[in-house]
């Protein structure tokens, strides 16, 4: 085990092994205490980078509850994490890509797949971090800065007052000079969103124009193209940047394509019911089943695992 765990951070271990070592650490518990024990006392073999973000893994702990909405009851639970389920995090969590863009021509298109992050700086000195699913066009003709998505990513634009930033997402427009913020546009979901950091932006969709501040909020209705503008704290939707999990007030269908997309997985939603269930709430940085566990904790819902390739949620039985 312990060689396979050195394979693994070496970047060498295959997808069987990969798979076996999940196993073995969902099976046996004692085996995350041990991997713990093993990393802390480690002597200089294993790079400190590394052996930090394992440790801040193995300890994770949720500090705030999950909530389900049903109606105008809100039930809360406390969601601990266990060792083994923080490293399997550390372990089989969403992959990480930095690379910096340097070939001029146009356009450069940057896709990641499921399970994916993909950090890349384009030739203007942007930075970009593209969560799951996404792919992101970027244009340089004519001295221009326009850059199209699907799914999402954040955005720290180099500051150009002679070239604007122009994002374009279905229909809406968001334009910046030097700025940081956060696009989501899944075909899946029934909105838009924009969600302002720092800096000063300007969406227009429709012939309808909003100013955004930091710490605001815009969202897109896909059918209708109308902006609505909310007051939010923009860390609430940028968690998966640091990988953590966060939950605004989203319905376990929205729950369960966002799993789908993070870990390569299939859920079927069994009740029309369940499907409009809401959740807010805080996990850190989790399992896909320490996930599918807390959600059950927090509503009246079931799941089943059918060979680690889907995951079916139906109704809990009444006793």
């Amino acid at each position: 085990m312990k060689q396979l765990f050195e394979k693994y951070l070496a970047g060498n271990a295959t997808a069987e092994e990969r798979e076996s070592l999940l196993r073995q650490l969902h099976a046996d518990e004692q085996l995350g205490g041990w991997l713990r024990a093993d990393i802390e006392f480690a002597e200089g073999g294993m790079p400190e980078p590394i052996r930090e973000r394992i440790l801040n893994n193995v300890y994770a702990r949720t500090q705030r509850p999950l909530i389900c909405r049903r109606c105008w009851s809100i039930a809360a639970v406390m969601l601990v994490l266990f060792i083994s389920g923080a490293l399997v995090w550390a372990l089989f969590g969403i992959q990480n890509h930095q690379s910096p863009i340097t070939d001029h021509q146009s356009p450069i298109i940057v896709t990641t797949g499921m399970g994916e992050h993909s950090r890349v700086t384009l030739p203007d000195g942007t930075a970009l971090t593209l969560n799951a699913q996404t792919t992101v066009r970027y244009n340089l003709a004519d001295g221009k800065r326009q850059v199209s998505i699907d799914g999402e990513a954040f955005f720290e634009v180099a500051r150009d007052p002679e070239h604007p930033f122009v994002v374009s997402a279905n229909g809406m427009t968001v334009t910046c000079l030097g700025t940081s913020f956060d696009v989501r546009n899944y075909s899946d979901e029934s909105n838009i969103s924009v969600v302002l950091r720092d800096g000063k932006v300007r969406v227009n969709a429709c012939d309808a124009d909003l100013t955004m501040e930091p710490g605001s909020r815009v969202l897109m209705d896909r059918q209708t193209l109308a902006l609505s503008k909310h007051t939010v704290t923009p860390s609430d939707y940028t968690a998966w940047l640091n990988g953590e999990i966060k939950y605004n007030d989203q319905t376990l269908e929205e729950i369960a394509a966002e799993l789908s997309r993070n870990y390569n997985i299939d859920l079927v939603i069994t009740s029309d019911e369940l499907k409009q269930e809401r959740f807010t709430g805080y996990l850190g940085r989790s399992s896909l089943r320490n996930i599918l566990d807390v959600l059950c904790l927090a509503s009246d819902m079931s799941y089943h695992v059918d060979n680690d390739t889907m995951v079916y949620i139906y109704p809990r039985k009444k006793r």
